[in-house]
């Protein structure tokens, strides 16, 4: 039996999902866990000609425009070709889809690793379907999770829908965090030549650090108008911007010295150059207003630093204990001032943040990950030959 990577992308390519299953992957087929990434690319020409088609037909037939991606048409389309490759082995998904004649084939074995629920996601990203095609969506997905041999979430938050909201069983579920989409050689490169180094209260700033689209379901606006109010109070701080549209932001944040633009970096072509710009800071923050679970936080504190990140999703379980402050989506500019205040004035609360990251730093990578995702689907396997006299699901 061969183990395959899968999803609406090609699984191989370092800039799909932010990384996510291209360093799954990586660590998977270190542990000898996958064997191959599937390519299932769609930005070709061929298949825009074939979403608007859909959509056009969709809108003839009194629908709304949207939902392509999830179509089994679609699907099948995207699996097809692949079937007689796929018969016999097993398939992790990354996507919450696959196309009937999949979910029908008892000759793959199908497993998902998914952040969100598609139920989850419409509630909370939105979504422009009309409410038939998303509850024709709804029940297709159901029946690939009742066809898999588990499913496993990014977050508690991610399981507890597959289990309640799809009437799934809870002993096909598990709940495994994601590692930090970083360079494996650069990480250990620079991980070999760290020691826990104590930065005590001496009259420097505060560094904080935020990485990512400069937008506003990041919460990048909250963080700015708490940055002006906590310097206004007498907080030192420096916050440090890894990423792209600072052009977004109003002229005067632009040219505020308490923030330092590095505009946006490609962590595949300047690994090292990022993880020395993120380990310089001392708190990672993030304030999204929606958010299934977010990377950047298991980056954050692979690299050692404390991080403030947003109490919605599964975002919270992606921050170490300890190390980190839930900072909830209704709280005001001025409530997450007077946290970063607070932290200003007990530098040692911030140490003792930092040396619980450092000392768990290496659970928020992907090998981690990978370790617990291997010992689930073993017992799974072992459950099902002890349940049905030896027979493989």
């Amino acid at each position: 039996m061969r183990t395959y990577l899968t999803g609406v992308c090609d699984m191989n390519n370092p800039a799909t999902w932010s990384g996510i299953p291209y360093h799954f992957l990586e660590a998977g087929h270190r542990a000898g866990m996958i064997d191959e990434g599937l390519d299932l690319s769609v930005d070709s020409l061929g298949w825009k000609l074939l979403r608007f088609g859909w959509n056009a037909a969709m809108l003839l037939r009194g629908r709304r425009y949207g939902g392509f991606q999830y179509s089994d048409w679609f699907l099948q389309q995207l699996y097809g070709p692949l079937e007689g490759k796929l018969a016999g082995n097993r398939l992790i998904n990354c996507f919450q889809m696959f196309p009937r004649s999949i979910v029908m084939n008892a000759a793959i074995e199908k497993w998902f690793y998914i952040d969100t629920t598609l139920k989850q996601l419409f509630a909370s990203y939105g979504a422009n379907i009309d409410s038939k095609t998303r509850s024709e969506i709804l029940e297709r997905e159901r029946a690939g999770y009742q066809s898999a041999a588990g499913i496993v979430g990014h977050s508690l938050w991610a399981a507890k829908s597959v289990i309640h909201d799809y009437g799934i069983a809870a002993h096909k579920v598990q709940a495994i965090v994601p590692g930090a989409n970083v360079d494996r050689e650069e990480y250990a490169n620079w991980d070999s030549g760290q020691q826990w180094i104590a930065r005590p209260e001496d009259g420097r700033p505060v560094k904080l650090v935020f990485v990512g689209n400069i937008s506003r379901r990041k919460g990048f606006d909250r963080l700015l108008e708490a940055l002006v109010l906590a310097c206004s109070q007498g907080g030192d701080f420096i916050l440090r911007v890894i990423g792209s549209g600072q052009d977004l932001v109003p002229a005067p944040y632009r040219a505020n010295k308490k923030i330092e633009w590095c505009g946006f970096l490609d962590k595949r072509t300047d690994a090292r150059a990022f993880l020395h710009l993120v380990a310089e800071g001392d708190i990672g923050c993030l304030f999204s207003r929606a958010e299934a679970g977010e990377i950047v936080l298991r980056e954050f504190h692979a690299l050692g630093l404390a991080a403030l990140g947003p109490d919605v999703g599964g975002a919270p379980e992606h921050m170490i204990p300890g190390a980190s402050i839930p900072i909830s989506v209704l709280a005001t500019p001025a409530d997450i001032a007077d946290t970063l205040l607070g932290l200003c004035r007990n530098r040692q609360r911030i140490e003792s943040m930092r040396s619980a990251a450092w000392q768990a730093r290496h659970t928020a990578l992907w090998d981690a990950t990978v370790i617990q995702m291997r010992a689930f689907m073993s017992s799974l396997e072992e459950q099902t030959q002890s349940g049905q006299g030896g027979a493989r699901c």
